[in-house]
């Protein structure tokens, strides 16, 4: 009996000091190309009809070799997101920006686009985007933009003027004060001056977009999206460019 306990006392001891191999996890799975995307999603919040509204996305490769992009492709004709760059070096990034013709919709939007790659790896997300664009910018609630979007075409400016300085009114309808503060990112030579502080309930404010000479003879499409402080936290976007005004009435420079 005692020879028989001996015996596997060695034994488990022998397997104790000799464990069994570990299985071979195989080659790391973390080297190659990977996409990584920030930013997947954006609110324009209120705008008008007719016009266009673009947000930039930014799409980097985290990866240890080169991402190769195919393309962005958008659910429909009114959106737009053509891609700047299609091979992207380790820690390299380009961004997308994503162009939404707002046309006849109204009220809630919502659009997604679909990265596309070349390279292998896990499903890429999509990139979308909500708005609700309105028929009737005047009876937006709790603030109301006039002008609601600014058209270069539509301002005569002379050759000595370096800029254009627009003033745009926005009325505080609430029984509240409110702040509003940019969103969206700033805007290669357009500058924008919101409110230093709360817009009092019931009162208005000037909010100042001061855009370079430079873009004269440019044709684009740009937005600047502000959240306003209310429980909310409401959206509205202002579309600069070349589109007609939502409200029918030509901005004024100043």
């Amino acid at each position: 009996m005692k020879g028989h306990i001996a015996a596997m006392l060695g034994t488990l001891l022998v397997l104790h000091a000799n464990p069994s191999p570990a299985a071979d996890p195989g080659p790391s799975q973390t080297g190659g190309p990977k996409l990584e995307v920030p930013e997947t999603a954006f609110d324009y919040g209120y705008t008008s009809q007719n016009v266009k509204v673009a947000h930039v996305f930014w799409l980097k490769n985290s990866g240890t070799d080169t991402l190769k992009l195919k393309d962005v492709r958008p659910g429909c004709g009114c959106t737009k997101a053509p891609l700047k760059k299609k091979a992207l070096a380790p820690g390299d990034s380009t961004d997308v920006e994503m162009t939404f013709s707002t046309g006849s919709y109204s009220m809630f939007v919502r659009k997604s686009s679909t990265i596309q790659l070349e390279s292998p790896g896990a499903p890429p997300p999509l990139l979308d985007f909500t708005a609700y664009p309105t028929p009737k910018p005047d009876s937006l609630r709790p603030l109301t933009f006039t002008p609601m979007g600014l058209n270069l075409d539509t301002v005569k400016k002379t050759p000595s003027t370096q800029a254009w300085n627009f003033r745009v009114r926005v009325k505080n309808w609430s029984n509240h004060d409110l702040r509003i503060h940019q969103v969206s990112p700033a805007l290669s030579r357009i500058k924008i001056e919101t409110p230093s502080g709360a817009i009092a309930a019931g009162s208005e404010a000037a909010l100042r977009i001061r855009i370079d000479a430079e873009l004269a003879d440019s044709t684009f499409s740009k937005s600047v999206t502000f959240e306003v402080s209310d429980s909310l936290h409401t959206r509205y976007t202002l579309p600069i460019g070349n589109e007609p005004p939502a409200t029918g009435r030509p901005p004024v420079a100043h």
